[in-house]
């Protein structure tokens, strides 16, 4: 579906290509973490939903960066540039947590 995402918003389709990558994640948020925890409870492997201060605050701060990303329905390479040097800085600070 990222691929997708990718695709159309090389079109210039952004309204699609924001739907793909938003819901694709609503979707993961919503359905896959769940079922996973249930599969976990089925095989007796804990597996809860309680996430410590850390990952909550990193998750907190990335979605009010979409959302100040995505609130006027158009964007630049410098946002894309931006979003890309987030992740990063969330993928390394994870790493050294």
């Amino acid at each position: 579906e990222h691929s997708t995402a990718i695709v159309m918003a090389w079109k210039g389709k952004m309204d699609l290509a924001f739907g793909v990558a938003l819901g694709s994640s609503t979707q993961i948020a919503l359905f896959v973490i769940p079922v996973m925890v249930v599969i976990g409870w089925v095989i007796q492997q804990p597996l809860d939903l309680f996430f410590g201060p850390f990952p909550t605050a990193v998750t907190f701060l990335s979605t009010n960066l979409v959302f100040m990303v995505v609130q006027n329905g158009e964007t630049n390479w410098l946002e894309g540039a931006m979003l890309l040097f987030s992740y990063a800085i969330i993928c390394f600070s994870f790493l050294f947590y």
